[in-house]
């Protein structure tokens, strides 16, 4: 049977991804009416808290000048290899960054914050390997 502790490893790894978490309510599997209104409650205390709570300001996006061709070439060949996410492979370009985290583009892996989370898989920087390329 299920015993909820999945629950409890979810809520910590979310935690530990830096997402912000409410108190959590454990209930019956089948609960009765009182159960059910203290559901209810909870939801309606999330609520309230979600919607006293002021809300982030976003920051308009910048888009960096244009660099000559040159200019270009030679930054690109500065930025070291393209990483690749070992869980499900997915692949960190410098030249492209990361926008969704903040990594811009241009910034070499060695530069990406220690908190960078895999855009697909949600792990950490330490399942990334440097990119194989193929023998010539």
């Amino acid at each position: 049977g299920w015993s909820g502790g999945a629950v409890d490893r979810l809520s910590t790894r979310l935690q530990d991804a830096g997402f912000e978490m409410s108190l959590s309510l454990k209930a019956k599997w089948r609960p009765d009416i009182d159960a059910l209104e203290l559901c209810r409650q909870h939801g309606r205390d999330i609520a309230r808290q979600w919607a006293l709570s002021p809300l982030p300001v976003a920051e308009a996006a910048t888009t960096p000048e244009q660099q000559d061709c040159a200019c270009a070439a030679a930054a690109a060949a500065d930025l070291g290899p393209m990483m690749q996410c070992s869980v499900c492979q997915w692949v960190y370009d410098p030249a492209k960054g990361e926008p969704k985290q903040d990594v811009q583009p241009g910034t070499p892996w060695s530069e990406v914050p220690d908190n960078f989370l895999c855009p697909e898989c949600s792990l950490g920087k330490d399942v990334f390997d440097v990119l194989a390329t193929e023998a010539k």
